[in-house]
């Protein structure tokens, strides 16, 4: 990787006779498909190094297995040290050019050490990385013999002519004696280093394809991690609105009331004084106090609105409309103005409309903007439109960026129309849960 000053980033990677020059090579989605490219291509490729690599490192992990397992006798131990070799092994299988083998464990938050083992202990991926491990230490010392056989043979016959300056060898039933005979099984083991090869690269295929079946979440452990996923943003909401309410608290009760005493005493004030030119100062900042007063509600409401709470979000959506710009909010279907959601889907249909709301009275131009808002028996779905100049994105940092981000976080959906010239389009779509 070259980084220069002020530049992006340049990623240099290997390209093999298949991929297009320039372009990184794909991970492959299993061990076998390298294997089932062109042979000339296949043995003049990295991949048979990587395959042997793997192999061999393979057949390390297992003998320190093997040792654990049955010289130290461990077994107690084994799911400590079985989580640790498949985290290993769910990276290693990039040798063979595999993508990283997703972890099926989900985060856990248990206070102690004791309480946290007895969760991993629970999940059942933990045993089967134990499983893992177990298969792993097994196989490893007869796939040692049959590899020290393998390169043996195929070993020995190459080297043949160098063995057998002095002594005649044996190989198998034949006796190598002369030197036409050595140079002859130096051919037939530089054809046997063949399927040597592609033995070796099925082996270590065999064993990256038991890890991606052992080591990989299962449908039910995924389910698990996006639930807590959501469980975690829908903390994350709670705060993030607890701590608006705060504020919307504190601005009510603080600055907005001590603006209306102002604006009262002002009142007051006018009618006291007898000087034209005093009351005509005291009308002029009367006026600015009711539209600094005036400011702060629309703030209130833009940071909580109450009406939300009290009334639900068809009520708060046309609150809206008493901005700068109007704002027509059109119930269809089934849909009722009453009708009431859960708090967090109801904050995350509000805050859409009043931030596409801002956005065109700031940014598009608009002179309009109409809310649609349906229902029907699977789906809750609001419609976003206005007359504006268009050109809307979701670049990260922007207002729209962040309704995208809040709409997940309730399992919604939102998608975005805003070509150049306009109109602007937002569609909020959520499933109905069961």
């Amino acid at each position: 990787m070259t980084i220069e000053p002020d530049a992006p980033p340049t990623i240099t990677t290997e390209t093999g006779p298949d991929t297009p020059a320039g372009q990184p090579r794909a991970p492959y989605r299993n061990a076998w498909l390298a294997m089932a490219r062109n042979p000339v291509r296949y043995l003049l490729s990295s991949d048979p190094w990587r395959a042997l690599t793997h192999l061999a490192v393979s057949l390390v992990l297992g003998w320190i297995q093997f040792g654990l397992f049955i010289v130290i006798i461990l077994l107690p131990f084994a799911p400590a040290w079985s989580y640790v070799l498949a985290k290993l092994e769910r990276r290693r299988v990039a040798l063979l050019r595999l993508a990283p083998i997703a972890d099926p464990h989900r985060t856990l938050y248990s206070r102690g050490v004791a309480a946290h083992i007895g969760d991993r202990l629970a999940e059942t991926s933990t045993w089967r990385e134990t499983g893992y491990s177990l298969i792993l230490a097994a196989a490893t010392p007869f796939l040692s013999i049959g590899l020290v056989v393998l390169g043996a043979a195929v070993g020995g016959t190459i080297f043949a002519p160098a063995f057998t300056d002095t002594d005649p060898m044996m190989f198998g039933g034949w006796t190598i004696d002369t030197p036409a005979e050595a140079w002859t099984a130096t051919v037939i083991g530089i054809v046997l280093l063949i399927p040597a090869v592609y033995l070796c690269a099925a082996v270590s295929a065999i064993l990256a394809s038991l890890a991606q079946a052992l080591l990989g979440p299962r449908e039910e452990e995924l389910a698990a991690q996006l639930a807590d996923v959501r469980a975690s943003r829908g903390i994350l909401m709670n705060s993030f609105e607890g701590e608006r309410r705060r504020i919307e608290r504190d601005l009510h009760d603080g600055p907005q009331r001590d603006l209306v005493a102002l604006s009262m005493q002002l009142g007051e004030l006018q009618l006291a004084v007898d000087d034209d030119d005093v009351r005509t100062q005291v009308i002029a900042a009367q006026a600015r106090v009711e539209g600094a007063l005036s400011g702060l509600r629309d703030t209130v409401r833009g940071v909580y609105p109450q009406v939300l709470d009290d009334h639900g979000v068809t009520a708060a959506l046309i609150e809206l409309g008493r901005g700068p710009l109007p704002v027509h909010v059109v119930p269809q279907g089934s849909w009722h103005h009453t009708r009431r959601f859960t708090p967090e889907v109801e904050k995350a249909i509000y805050y859409t409309g009043s931030e596409a709301v801002t956005n065109a009275t700031k940014h598009a131009r608009a002179h309009a903007v109409t809310i649609y808002l349906s229902e029907d028996d699977t789906t809750i779905s609001m419609e976003i439109v206005d007359d504006g100049i268009g050109g809307a994105t979701t670049d990260r940092g922007s207002g729209l960026s962040g309704l995208v981000e809040r709409a997940a976080a309730v399992g919604a959906r939102l998608d975005i129309d805003s070509p150049q010239g306009g109109p602007t389009v937002l569609r909020w779509s959520k499933t109905k849960e069961l």
